[in-house]
């Protein structure tokens, strides 16, 4: 697989060593779109984790080129039903993209989505979503905590943390009279995010249409 990388930051350069661990080619690894480059360069896929403002170029010169995209960049979903619409006017558009490419988010997501359904049942209590990610994160709250907030619509309120070099934690509080529950999601390494960008891209290389989230490619579904 031929890869190109848009995004230069920790998790391109982590991309970067998963793919040459696969033996995978890394055409190019650029920071700054280039639509020159990434028109003219022989890519079997690109994956983007860059930034917000780059994305929807990104999607638009990928996907007018045939060139199936990864996006891995959070902090752009304001676009999104315009990005969609555009995608879906290319027959042969392949695009995938995701806030978070953890396996273990996955799992989170889905047990939100089972609770939600028994939610009612619990009208005193309260639901309270707490984040926490590395200093050098922009965006806040993260695009993980916002689609956790989707998929668990009780979810009242987001806080947000920058500090030191923590990877990722997502902790869903859910608190009643005298109890509470907590759920958590800690990353360890962002290689994780790496290995199942990979994954997403070999997969989406699979198919000869997908416009679609990391989930809808794993075949679940959680509703917003």
């Amino acid at each position: 697989m031929r890869i190109g990388i848009i995004g230069t930051g920790r998790m391109g350069q982590a991309l970067a060593a998963v793919a040459a661990e696969k033996n995978y080619s890394i055409a190019y690894q650029i920071g700054r779109f280039s639509p020159e480059l990434v028109e003219s360069a022989e890519v079997d896929v690109v994956i983007d984790f860059s930034h917000a403002s780059q994305v929807p170029n990104i999607v638009e010169v990928c996907l007018s080129r045939d060139i199936p995209l990864v996006t891995g960049t959070t902090g752009w979903y304001a676009a999104l039903p315009h990005l969609q619409s555009f995608a879906q006017r290319k027959p042969s558009a392949r695009w995938l993209w995701g806030g978070n490419f953890s396996r273990g988010i996955l799992l989170m997501k889905v047990a939100l989505q089972a609770l939600l359904s028994l939610w009612d049942k619990f009208g005193d209590w309260e639901a309270l979503l707490l984040e926490a990610h590395h200093r050098h994160k922009k965006d806040a709250p993260s695009g993980t905590a916002l689609e956790l907030q989707k998929v668990f619509s009780a979810v009242k309120a987001i806080h947000s943390l920058r500090v030191g070099e923590i990877v990722g934690e997502h902790k869903l509080i859910l608190s009643g009279s005298g109890e509470e529950v907590e759920i958590l999601h800690r990353a360890h390494d962002r290689r994780i995010f790496a290995q199942g960008a990979l994954w997403a891209a070999e997969w989406l290389l699979s198919q000869p249409y997908f416009v679609g989230s990391f989930e809808m490619a794993l075949g679940v579904r959680v509703s917003s």
